[in-house]
């Protein structure tokens, strides 16, 4: 393990522990929003960092399945997790596995899409920033019910967010690979920046739409990723 992975380790710690504290506290102070999506985007902000994970055991050991197996446990009860305000945030908040498939995706990502990491990065984006926003938008604006009781204005929201958010993907690794931080070279799609962008968010709204919110923590950034790799990331 290199010093640039502790120092990665230190910067996804301190990721998770932000999120985690934010939310804890607007629940304290009583405002008015989704505290699970705020720790659904804040921990998403990851993906700006694990780049310079220099093997990816170091990231299956120290962060993806520590973080599964944490809310795993919590996923079962205080029996397991004898933390109330995780085992709260993990049951009474949301799909009852859908954090526990939030960190099992990303050690999905790490173990079938080392090759493609900048694809595996806009798959993460659409299930943290895509579904995130879109689910806030949803909640405060959508009127206009399509299927599985989703709105127009919150598949909007995932259409939108996602699109934006694969576009800084790609313009953030391309940067990181012109500059030799990052020598992965597979930050250069084979259609243009606006088009890669917008299938993602494409894609990721129509996932979103169709799948229970049960699986789509798994299914849309698993399938928004493999798109991703067909278009040459």
């Amino acid at each position: 393990m290199e010093t640039q992975d502790l120092i990665a380790l230190a910067l996804v710690y301190a990721i998770i522990a932000i999120s985690l504290l934010t939310a804890l506290l607007l629940e304290k102070k009583g405002v008015e929003c989704n505290i699970r999506k705020v720790v659904h985007i804040g921990v998403g902000c990851f993906v700006f960092v694990w780049w310079m994970f220099t093997e990816s055991w170091i990231m299956l050991a120290f962060f993806t399945v520590p973080f599964a197996i944490i809310l795993f446990l919590a996923m079962l009860g205080e029996k397991f997790m004898p933390i109330r305000e995780l085992n709260d945030l993990t049951v009474n908040k949301g799909h009852k596995t859908g954090l526990f498939f939030y960190a099992v995706t990303v050690s999905i990502m790490v173990i079938f899409f080392e090759d493609h990491w900048t694809a595996a990065t806009i798959g993460i984006v659409a299930m943290t920033f895509g579904d995130g926003f879109g689910s806030v938008i949803g909640k405060r604006y959508g009127k206009h019910r399509i299927i599985n009781g989703k709105s127009a204005e919150g598949s909007l929201g995932v259409f939108v967010a996602t699109t934006i958010a694969a576009a800084v993907i790609i313009i953030y690794y391309g940067w990181l690979t012109s500059a030799g931080y990052y020598p992965g070279g597979d930050s250069i799609a084979t259609i243009p920046l606006w088009a890669a962008s917008m299938i993602a968010g494409l894609t990721s709204m129509v996932l979103e739409a169709i799948c229970p919110g049960q699986i789509d923590n798994i299914v849309t950034p698993v399938l928004v990723a493999v798109t991703m790799c067909l278009i040459g990331l």
